[in-house]
């Protein structure tokens, strides 16, 4: 009897059981599509308001084994889901409404600029060091991608405000992800002396990103000659293209921001023909926005909020009254009323979502930089990942151009 009984009590499971950490995540997924769901349907809220929250509360559970043992994978979805948002919102910058609206063009510096000069002062005066805090205001000068192309998608808004709102943010996060990179020069000299590494690294950084990025557009603008890209079939050898091209991004160790916003500029305004973004495609990176907001929310700690929360709601005010006030400087030589500049403005507000990415990889290189950088760059990305998509939802709607 007793030779019997051993090969039942070793099959079975022990008591309690231990989840293992992919059944997390697709417990979290699932959890955060019917969370979506209900803050969509009863609080007429985005759906991706609630992924976050699902996804801080499965890491109080599940804890930091996660993301520690999963860390590559979560890592290769986020940056997947991310290119997606980011050739989505590239391909609806049309280039030839800027040469014929040079105002437009000046109010996208306009407001980048002043978000830069105020998140900069702010932080020298708070103490923070020179180096942080030029890279916290490099970083402040972009609007959250997935935020906006997110929230005007599931609206379906179509108007000045909504189609200004995409341009205006696909033009700061270039200019964010150009002066980080220029700055990562600036801590090469800074902390290791080398100027050759100094001016190379930028250069190959940006040289090279480009040149993925028109390789990318390249290869769908022949593709699109070949196949019809609404086809579904069509769709999944586009998907494949964008995974080969991160795959070689990630090669290269090159930034997926800069190459896949400017792909989708490139295939948007290279040809005659109007670019109309796939829908079996778009359907993907739906799935995988739920993925990016989840690990967005899986990688917010209670500690960095309580060490950098209150510098960081004082630099997201900062930040977002001096993007208003350089919206409004150019809203009337731009064509638009005040009210449209003054819900513009407040749109472009959310912060953006790859601070934390950003954040995280400078902090690695450069350790000294841990103790400022971290914690308030997480602490804003967080608050604004939180609060971004119920305040773009809100101008959208008084704006009048939310279709639903």
């Amino acid at each position: 009897m007793q030779t019997i009984s051993e090969p039942i009590a070793f099959f079975l499971p022990g008591w309690p059981l231990v989840l293992s950490p992919p059944l997390w995540i697709a417990l979290a997924v699932v959890a955060a599509a019917l969370a979506g769901e209900w803050v969509r349907r009863y609080l007429r809220l985005p759906r991706i308001t609630a992924y976050p929250v699902v996804g801080m509360l499965v890491a109080a559970v599940a804890g930091d084994r996660l993301v520690a043992e999963h860390d590559q994978w979560l890592r290769w979805g986020l940056n997947v889901a991310l290119a997606i948002l980011l050739f989505e919102l590239g391909s609806r910058v049309d280039l030839r409404w800027l040469r014929h609206n040079r105002w437009l063009l000046l109010t996208s510096l306009g407001e980048s600029l002043a978000a830069f000069g105020t998140v900069f002062v702010i932080s020298r005066y708070l103490g923070i060091a020179p180096e942080a805090a030029a890279m916290l205001a490099a970083i402040g000068m972009a609007t959250s991608p997935a935020v906006i192309v997110r929230v005007v998608t599931e609206s379906n808004a179509q108007g000045q405000v909504s189609t200004r709102l995409l341009v205006l943010t696909a033009l700061n996060t270039i200019y964010s992800v150009v002066t980080v990179h220029l700055l990562i020069g600036a801590l090469h000299q800074r902390y290791s002396g080398d100027w050759v590494l100094a001016i190379s690294h930028p250069l190959y950084l940006l040289g090279a990103g480009l040149l993925v990025g028109k390789l990318l557009a390249v290869s769908v603008s022949r593709l699109r000659h070949w196949l019809v890209l609404r086809d579904e079939y069509a769709s999944i050898i586009l998907l494949g293209l964008v995974l080969m091209t991160i795959g070689l991004i990630e090669a290269l160790r090159l930034p997926v921001t800069l190459c896949m916003l400017f792909a989708g500029i490139v295939l948007r305004n290279g040809e005659r023909r109007a670019w109309v973004f796939p829908e079996h495609f778009g359907s993907v990176g739906g799935v995988l926005v739920v993925l990016l907001f989840l690990v967005v929310g899986i990688q917010i700690k209670l500690e960095h909020l309580l060490t950098g929360g209150a510098l960081a709601l004082l630099l997201i005010g900062g930040r977002s009254l001096a993007k208003l006030c350089g919206v409004l400087l150019f809203a009337r030589p731009a064509g638009i009323s005040w009210r449209q500049g003054l819900l513009l403005g407040v749109a472009l507000s959310p912060a953006a979502g790859p601070v934390m990415v950003a954040a995280s990889d400078l902090g690695q290189i450069y350790p000294q930089l841990q103790g400022t950088l971290m914690p308030v760059a997480m602490s804003a990305a967080a608050i604004m990942e939180l609060a971004g998509p119920v305040i773009v939802a809100l101008c959208l709607k008084l704006s009048g151009e939310r279709r639903e």
